[in-house]
């Protein structure tokens, strides 16, 4: 466990560095050359599957002689040719070439073995200044936990923040975790996380296969988390295109596990585990070493993704699992006080009402202590005297607006008897209401 979070790390960070721009220069026909047997025969020592590294090796060679790399005049552009090529026959998104001599130079010299601290306390930093991944972390309208997870870092060093989470959302009557923007990272992570979703009793989620030592390595929730464990807690996961690697593994543990109802889009499909190899001193290759066995389903989501249980766009998964939950909750009779008017909210958000806009700018006006504005055929709502932004406003019906940014706030409009506006109600979710008449604004 201790080597592959070490791996991982260290391969994460290589991979940060050889994204940084390097110098453009030529590179001549014998460096292809032998860039592209150094990789084919790396491939074949270590590539999970045997037989598809044989065809990625000889995939390769049939290229150089076809004089496909010719027009690659940079090794960043032979790196990206190279990548396609290999990604071509394996279907392995987690392969990759990139170009940086001066990594290469130190893997190869077998620097990689012993951590360089300098490298160490850069990941750290990093990890710490990305607060471990949770970007944020609230609670919806309803008493519903978000988390939005853009990466599942090191264990070890993310584990108090993750306590914290677990003790912010302890009180939800649901959760929410947002991966579609998580692209991956540690195995042990996705443990820890996991184990908060379960009982005492281990369960298992997942196994490594390595190529390397022929053996599988186990990954159960673990006896003993820090902090409230929350088994029978509602719970959601959010999914892109984007999703991959170890955010897949949390997606696809959690939906065979029937322990959450994944909702998005189907997610990237990488599978593989591996690690970062270097070539003719200048190059490196990410070669996938290992593959994932799921105990219930005994294969993996490698090149098809994860399919959610609700299928729709990434840009509407919040909402529409917000709006899944809050049923479930209502369905149950576990609901805050404040889930229909929630309920209200995100069914005409999801389902949005079309006025005209000649009806749209007969509302607009000034009102007491409020101001609705038309512009570019949409309302916009504003406090001046407090503030002078301009909020959009979405129509919940032809006289209920709710209020950008502000969820536990809505915009009534009242008629008089000859159907003029003659005054706007301020409605609350608490039961409030307010009253601005139309005419000129107070001022405070």
């Amino acid at each position: 466990m201790k080597n592959l979070k070490l791996s991982i790390a260290l391969s994460l960070l290589w991979v940060t560095i050889g994204s940084l721009a390097c110098q453009a220069q030529s590179i001549s026909s014998d460096l292809k050359q032998k860039v592209v047997e150094g990789i084919g025969q790396q491939m074949k020592d270590n590539y999970v599957f045997p037989k598809v590294a044989d065809q990625m090796a000889s995939y390769l060679k049939k290229q150089f002689q076809a004089n496909a790399y010719n027009a690659a005049n940079s090794p960043n552009m032979f790196a990206n040719l190279l990548t396609r090529d290999l990604q071509k026959i394996s279907k392995d998104k987690h392969i990759r070439v990139r170009f940086n001599p001066r990594v290469a130079k130190q893997m190869a010299s077998g620097a990689p073995r012993r951590p360089n601290p300098d490298l160490i306390r850069q990941r750290k930093a990093r990890d710490r200044s990305r607060n471990y991944g949770f970007m944020k972390v609230e609670i919806l309208t309803g008493n519903i936990g978000y988390v939005d997870l853009r990466g599942f870092n090191n264990p070890k060093d993310g584990a108090k923040t993750v306590e914290s989470v677990m003790g912010f959302l302890a009180n939800t009557e649901g959760i929410i975790f947002d991966v579609r923007r998580n692209g991956g990272g540690s195995p042990g992570m996705v443990q820890l996380i996991c184990s908060y979703f379960f009982g005492k009793k281990p369960v298992h989620l997942n196994s490594l296969y390595w190529r390397r030592g022929d053996r599988t390595q186990e990954f159960w929730t673990l006896k003993e988390v820090n902090g409230q464990r929350m088994p029978e807690k509602p719970l959601y996961v959010l999914t892109s295109g984007y999703t991959f690697s170890a955010a897949e593994e949390f997606s696809y543990n959690l939906q065979n596990l029937k322990r959450a109802t994944l909702v998005g889009e189907t997610t990237g499909g990488g599978a593989n585990p591996g690690g970062m190899f270097p070539i003719e001193n200048q190059f490196m290759v990410f070669i996938p070493t290992g593959r994932a066995i799921n105990p219930i389903t005994k294969t993996n989501w490698e090149g098809v993704g994860v399919v959610p249980h609700i299928k729709v766009p990434s840009n509407k998964a919040l909402d529409k699992a917000h709006l899944s939950l809050l049923k479930k909750l209502k369905t149950k009779g576990k609901a805050s006080p404040t889930v229909d008017w929630a309920l209200e909210g995100l069914e005409a958000k999801l389902n949005p009402q079309t006025i005209s806009g000649e009806v749209l700018k007969a509302y607009a006006g000034d009102f007491t202590n409020r101001k609705i504005i038309f512009k570019n055929n949409q309302l916009y709502y504003q406090r001046p005297g407090l503030s002078k932004q301009l909020k959009k406003m979405t129509p919940m019906n032809t006289e209920v607006f709710a209020v950008e940014g502000h969820p536990d706030f809505r915009i009534k409009f009242k008629k008089s008897s000859n159907g003029q506006i003659e005054a706007i109600e301020g409605m609350y979710s608490s039961g409030r209401r307010d009253l601005s008449k139309r005419g000129s604004i107070k001022s405070r």
